[in-house]
């Protein structure tokens, strides 16, 4: 059984990490987790840039003590938006933000990160964005990511109805899909497969590409691989294969199918996770609905 007893859902106070603290606590309510709302300043900055109150960062970089009053307060009013009842705990820190989400979730015993793909605000340049990306390449436990579409709504008080589940039949697939499915069964009314078989060019002039028919094979023997493996940890769930460019095929049967969350795997290892691994961060940046890489 999918056990979630603590989240992590670090904020840089924007409109879009506080609808990253929504999801947050969905899931929390879902699991009755605890939540814990992280703000790390970074040391120094990362590249020479104004803030958006006009100084250049470069020359006022502030230090923790000198602006912990503002941000107690920021956080404060953050914590006062999450329903009574929920334990809440809050983290101000100054440092690499990546690194410390890291030290955060080793400390803690984080068991999901709840980022949003992009942070606005004064720090919009160099912490949500990049973080994000870093930390999906160092962390080992799963990370929701928001979709970065400009405006968002509130989400539902149970927004994950339908999950797709996209793998690539290598050696992690297995535990990616069963984790889909641990999910689906606690908040899900339906679990969807996605798999891209390995897409080929066929009918070429010179007759040296795969005759038409290869198109059609290869996506049946990539079917029946799901339905083997679906068998064999006892799942039922819609499928969808096709020979096709793993990360458009993931998006758009994602978004043809309404699903609410997508689930794929993510490693640093290098042949873990084959293809798909190669893809985690363009499903992320494309997908139309929130992701969650395990």
């Amino acid at each position: 059984m999918l056990k979630i007893k603590k989240i992590l859902a670090p904020v840089d106070f924007s409109e879009r990490s506080e609808h990253g603290v929504e999801h947050a606590l969905a899931v929390a309510d879902r699991f009755d987790a605890a939540l814990v709302l992280a703000h790390v300043i970074p040391p120094s900055p990362y590249e020479y840039a104004a803030f958006e109150e006009g100084f250049y960062a470069a020359a006022n970089w502030p230090t923790l003590d000198n602006i912990r009053e503002g941000l107690d307060r920021q956080m404060s009013a953050l914590v006062a938006k999450v329903p009574s009842g929920r334990e809440v705990e809050t983290i101000l820190r100054r440092g690499d933000p990546a690194h410390e989400v890291g030290k955060i979730v080793k400390e803690s015993q984080i068991d999901l990160v709840v980022m949003p793909t992009h942070g606005y605000g004064p720090f919009r340049r160099f912490v949500l964005g990049s973080v994000t990306s870093k930390a999906l390449h160092d962390l080992s436990c799963p990370v929701l990511t928001g979709t970065h579409v400009p405006h968002l709504e509130p989400i539902d008080a149970e927004p994950y109805k339908r999950i797709a589940c996209a793998i690539d039949l290598g050696p992690s697939s297995e535990g990616v899909l069963g984790w889909a499915h641990e999910l689906s069964k606690a908040c899900a009314d339906d679990l969807i497969v996605i798999h891209a078989a390995p897409r080929v060019e066929v009918g070429g002039a010179y007759g040296d590409w795969f005759p038409p028919e290869t198109i059609g094979q290869i996506t049946q023997h990539g079917k029946e691989h799901v339905d083997a493996l679906l068998a064999r940890l006892d799942i039922k769930a819609e499928v969808h294969v096709a020979s096709a460019e793993p990360v458009s095929y993931a998006c758009k049967t994602a978004q043809g199918t309404n699903a609410d969350l997508l689930v794929i795997g993510r490693s640093s290892h290098e042949g873990l996770l084959g293809r798909l691994q190669q893809h985690a961060l363009g499903m992320i940046r494309e997908a139309p609905c929130p992701v969650i890489s395990v």
